[in-house]
């Protein structure tokens, strides 16, 4: 007598348990497009969007030249980590973030074993020595310190030039001509592109 209705209640439960679970096989979510479930769990941020860092990684370059006329110039240039430009551009959907890091150099001068000249070169030099220059120098990043080929043979002055660039447009550049004395006084001056 008991066992029919156990049996039935048996039955609709499995009947129950059988109709619960196919309705919770994500049918409503095949007529969604991937970005809409994304952006329902809150995950849209981290698939749309790619950020890079040029460089990726700490490098570090060392000249050091014995010139004819006494002078010893050593210039490191290294990539600052904690300051950068970014540009951004939006390519299929995707927000593309890419971070240049600026580049500073470290410039020893020396003159007959004595050291005349060390600074670090970095946007912040130039600005403190050539006014209104801060948010001029702000969208280029350090490209390159060389010494000036032409002058190379002068005894009392050793010229670098100081070449920064904006990113991404390698023909829109600033240069720079610092001009260090024997006795260690210098001077930084705005010059025309030399390229």
């Amino acid at each position: 007598m008991f066992k029919t209705p156990i049996k039935n209640s048996f039955c609709f439960l499995v009947l129950l348990l059988i109709i619960t679970f196919s309705s919770c096989d994500g049918r409503d979510k095949s007529h969604q497009d991937p970005m809409q479930i994304l952006a329902n769990k809150d995950m849209l941020t981290s698939f749309s969007e790619r950020i890079n860092y040029v460089p990726e990684n700490v490098y570090e370059t060392v000249t050091d030249t014995i010139l004819h006329t006494g002078y010893n110039v050593h210039i490191k240039t290294y990539p600052d980590m904690t300051s950068n430009i970014l540009k951004s551009k939006i390519k299929d959907s995707l927000h593309i973030k890419t971070f240049y890091r600026n580049a500073i150099a470290d410039v020893t001068v020396k003159v007959e074993n004595k050291n005349i000249f060390s600074q670090t070169i970095s946007k912040t030099f130039i600005s403190d020595n050539i006014k209104n220059t801060s948010e001029l120098l702000q969208p280029y990043i350090l490209k390159s310190i060389w010494i000036d080929d032409d002058h190379v043979s002068s005894k009392e002055t050793v010229l670098l030039n100081i070449l920064y660039s904006k990113p991404e447009d390698a023909k829109q550049n600033k240069s720079f001509l610092l001009t260090i004395s024997k006795t260690g006084d210098y001077k930084i001056t705005e010059t025309t592109t030399k390229i």
